[in-house]
């Protein structure tokens, strides 16, 4: 499996594939088509211990170096991070 990002206004493209065992991707977009410019997260905070406190990715943005359009992924669904 394989995730395409595609600019509609330009053309311009990066194609997310696994490069280790499980399936995993990088989210190094280091070329010179797109940026990872924010990414939301959102704390839980109500434990006793600091070890307790877990993370929840709220958004991702990706932009277009060429002509700064973007787009957001956001509401995860809640059984991702069970």
């Amino acid at each position: 499996m394989k995730i395409l990002i595609i600019c509609e206004k330009c053309g311009h493209f990066v194609e997310l594939v696994p490069v280790t065992k499980g399936q995993h991707v990088h989210l190094n977009v280091n070329d010179e088509r797109f940026r990872i410019s924010e990414i939301e997260l959102d704390y839980d905070y109500s434990v006793d211990e600091i070890e307790e406190v877990t993370a929840e990715v709220k958004e991702i943005r990706f932009d277009c170096k060429s002509c700064g359009d973007y787009i957001v992924l956001n509401e995860f669904p809640r059984h991702v991070y069970r």
